[in-house]
């Protein structure tokens, strides 16, 4: 059977502890890996430090959400932001990952 989805979103509920709650980050890491047996791609939001977004590379998350990229913002803004964002230290093992 296939779903009607290409992207699987996992809540920041999950996301934001799963570097001090082993259940968080089994859940995460489960979420991710049944995702992309299933063919979909994963988006974590909630990502609010570099820490988390490494992490996330690392189980093999292929996009990520959250304050630590940028703020919600008007979509007049995001060409500025795009241009003046800093880019990001870590090296993503994942080509796909985004910010």
């Amino acid at each position: 059977k296939r779903l009607p989805v290409h992207t699987l979103k996992i809540d920041n509920s999950f996301v934001r502890n799963m570097l001090g709650d082993r259940q968080d980050e089994i859940i995460v890491h489960s979420t991710i890996n049944l995702a992309h047996n299933l063919g979909l791609k994963v988006v974590a939001e909630g990502v609010e430090n570099e820490e988390l977004l490494e992490a996330l590379n690392q189980l093999g998350c292929d996009e990520a959400q959250g304050y630590f990229i940028a703020r919600p913002m008007p979509i007049l803004h995001l060409d500025e932001w795009l241009l003046n964002s800093r880019p990001l230290k870590t090296h993503f093992k994942n080509p796909q990952f985004k910010r």
